[in-house]
Protein backbone atom coordinates (compact mmCIF):
# COMPACT_ATOMS: atom_id res chain seq x y z
CA UNK A 1 0.00 0.00 0.00
CA UNK A 2 1.11 3.48 -0.79
CA UNK A 3 0.54 6.10 1.81
CA UNK A 4 -0.08 9.66 1.00
CA UNK A 5 -0.54 12.32 3.60
CA UNK A 6 -4.13 13.00 2.66
CA UNK A 7 -5.05 9.64 1.13
CA UNK A 8 -5.10 6.04 2.16
CA UNK A 9 -5.89 3.20 -0.13
CA UNK A 10 -7.60 0.23 1.41
CA UNK A 11 -9.11 -2.54 -0.57
CA UNK A 12 -9.04 -0.44 -3.68
CA UNK A 13 -10.80 2.62 -2.16
CA UNK A 14 -9.25 5.93 -1.50
CA UNK A 15 -10.33 7.44 1.82
CA UNK A 16 -9.39 10.96 2.77
CA UNK A 17 -9.02 12.17 6.36
CA UNK A 18 -12.25 14.18 6.12
CA UNK A 19 -14.10 11.13 4.80
CA UNK A 20 -12.69 9.04 7.64
CA UNK A 21 -14.04 11.54 10.15
CA UNK A 22 -17.48 11.47 8.47
CA UNK A 23 -17.46 7.67 8.53
CA UNK A 24 -16.51 7.63 12.24
CA UNK A 25 -19.26 10.16 12.99
CA UNK A 26 -21.78 8.08 11.04
CA UNK A 27 -20.64 4.95 12.88
CA UNK A 28 -21.16 6.74 16.20
CA UNK A 29 -24.63 7.88 15.11
CA UNK A 30 -25.52 4.40 13.86
CA UNK A 31 -24.16 2.87 17.08
CA UNK A 32 -26.28 5.26 19.15
CA UNK A 33 -29.37 4.47 17.06
CA UNK A 34 -28.66 0.76 17.43
CA UNK A 35 -28.34 1.17 21.21
CA UNK A 36 -31.62 3.15 21.26
CA UNK A 37 -33.34 0.42 19.24
CA UNK A 38 -31.94 -2.25 21.56
CA UNK A 39 -33.36 -0.35 24.56
CA UNK A 40 -36.73 0.00 22.86
CA UNK A 41 -36.78 -3.71 21.98
CA UNK A 42 -35.93 -4.60 25.59
CA UNK A 43 -38.70 -2.29 26.86
CA UNK A 44 -41.17 -3.80 24.38
CA UNK A 45 -40.19 -7.32 25.44
CA UNK A 46 -40.91 -6.39 29.06
CA UNK A 47 -44.24 -4.87 28.02
CA UNK A 48 -45.16 -7.96 25.98
CA UNK A 49 -44.26 -10.14 28.95
CA UNK A 50 -46.46 -8.02 31.22
CA UNK A 51 -49.32 -8.17 28.72
CA UNK A 52 -49.01 -11.95 28.45
CA UNK A 53 -49.13 -12.26 32.23
CA UNK A 54 -52.15 -9.95 32.41
CA UNK A 55 -53.85 -11.88 29.61
CA UNK A 56 -53.34 -15.15 31.45
CA UNK A 57 -54.70 -13.63 34.66
CA UNK A 58 -57.71 -12.34 32.71
CA UNK A 59 -58.29 -15.79 31.21
CA UNK A 60 -58.27 -17.31 34.68
CA UNK A 61 -60.62 -14.63 35.97
CA UNK A 62 -62.96 -15.12 33.01
CA UNK A 63 -62.98 -18.86 33.66
CA UNK A 64 -63.75 -18.23 37.34
CA UNK A 65 -66.57 -15.87 36.36
CA UNK A 66 -68.00 -18.43 33.94
CA UNK A 67 -67.91 -21.07 36.66
CA UNK A 68 -69.59 -18.64 39.06
CA UNK A 69 -72.20 -17.77 36.44
CA UNK A 70 -73.00 -21.45 35.91
CA UNK A 71 -73.38 -21.89 39.66
CA UNK A 72 -75.67 -18.86 39.94
CA UNK A 73 -77.78 -20.06 36.99
CA UNK A 74 -78.17 -23.49 38.60
CA UNK A 75 -79.25 -21.87 41.87
CA UNK A 76 -81.67 -19.61 40.01
CA UNK A 77 -83.17 -22.57 38.17
CA UNK A 78 -83.52 -24.46 41.45
CA UNK A 79 -85.24 -21.49 43.08
CA UNK A 80 -87.59 -21.06 40.12
CA UNK A 81 -88.45 -24.75 40.22
CA UNK A 82 -89.13 -24.52 43.97
CA UNK A 83 -91.50 -21.62 43.33
CA UNK A 84 -93.23 -23.51 40.52
CA UNK A 85 -93.75 -26.65 42.54
CA UNK A 86 -96.66 -24.95 44.31
CA UNK A 87 -98.39 -24.44 40.96
CA UNK A 88 -100.87 -26.57 39.06
CA UNK A 89 -101.79 -26.05 35.43
CA UNK A 90 -105.14 -27.01 34.06
CA UNK A 91 -105.16 -27.54 30.30
CA UNK A 92 -107.97 -27.59 27.74
CA UNK A 93 -110.47 -25.79 29.97
CA UNK A 94 -112.67 -23.82 27.56
CA UNK A 95 -112.50 -20.06 27.94
CA UNK A 96 -115.58 -18.13 28.94
CA UNK A 97 -116.84 -20.70 31.47
CA UNK A 98 -115.46 -18.83 34.42
CA UNK A 99 -116.83 -15.37 33.91
CA UNK A 100 -115.03 -13.60 36.74
CA UNK A 101 -114.60 -16.62 39.06
CA UNK A 102 -111.65 -18.83 38.09
CA UNK A 103 -111.56 -20.19 41.65
CA UNK A 104 -115.04 -21.58 41.11
CA UNK A 105 -113.94 -23.30 37.89
CA UNK A 106 -110.93 -24.78 39.68
CA UNK A 107 -113.18 -25.89 42.54
CA UNK A 108 -115.45 -27.75 40.10
CA UNK A 109 -112.47 -29.31 38.30
CA UNK A 110 -111.03 -30.57 41.59
CA UNK A 111 -114.41 -31.95 42.73
CA UNK A 112 -114.98 -33.72 39.41
CA UNK A 113 -111.43 -34.88 38.71
CA UNK A 114 -110.23 -35.85 42.18
CA UNK A 115 -113.49 -36.71 43.95
CA UNK A 116 -112.71 -34.34 46.81
CA UNK A 117 -115.76 -33.19 48.76
CA UNK A 118 -114.31 -30.46 50.93
CA UNK A 119 -112.59 -28.48 48.18
CA UNK A 120 -114.39 -25.29 49.13
CA UNK A 121 -112.41 -25.18 52.34
CA UNK A 122 -109.11 -25.82 50.53
CA UNK A 123 -109.87 -23.38 47.74
CA UNK A 124 -110.61 -20.44 49.97
CA UNK A 125 -107.78 -21.10 52.41
CA UNK A 126 -104.88 -22.54 50.43
CA UNK A 127 -105.01 -21.05 46.95
CA UNK A 128 -102.85 -17.99 46.68
CA UNK A 129 -103.95 -17.01 43.17
CA UNK A 130 -105.67 -18.36 40.06
CA UNK A 131 -105.33 -16.91 36.59
CA UNK A 132 -105.23 -17.80 32.94
CA UNK A 133 -101.94 -17.96 31.09
CA UNK A 134 -101.04 -14.33 30.48
CA UNK A 135 -100.70 -14.74 26.72
CA UNK A 136 -103.61 -13.22 24.87
CA UNK A 137 -106.02 -15.54 23.22
CA UNK A 138 -105.24 -15.87 19.56
CA UNK A 139 -108.50 -15.91 17.56
CA UNK A 140 -106.87 -18.16 14.95
CA UNK A 141 -105.94 -20.74 17.54
CA UNK A 142 -108.37 -23.34 18.86
CA UNK A 143 -106.60 -24.13 22.13
CA UNK A 144 -107.76 -22.29 25.25
CA UNK A 145 -105.18 -20.71 27.52
CA UNK A 146 -103.97 -22.69 30.54
CA UNK A 147 -105.32 -22.00 34.01
CA UNK A 148 -102.52 -21.54 36.53
CA UNK A 149 -103.27 -22.23 40.20
CA UNK A 150 -100.71 -21.22 42.82
CA UNK A 151 -101.11 -22.79 46.26
CA UNK A 152 -99.61 -21.34 49.44
CA UNK A 153 -97.82 -24.59 50.22
CA UNK A 154 -96.56 -27.55 48.28
CA UNK A 155 -98.30 -30.02 50.61
CA UNK A 156 -101.78 -28.98 49.43
CA UNK A 157 -100.98 -29.67 45.84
Amino acid sequence: MIRASALEVRGGFEISNSNQKEIRDLCKVLGQKFDDLAERVAALEVEVSDLRRATEENREEIQDLKTGEESVLLKLESMENNLRRNNLRFLKVPEGLEGEDLKGVVDRLIKQGFQVDDTEEYISRDIQRVHRDPFRKNPNRDKPRKILVCFHTYAIK
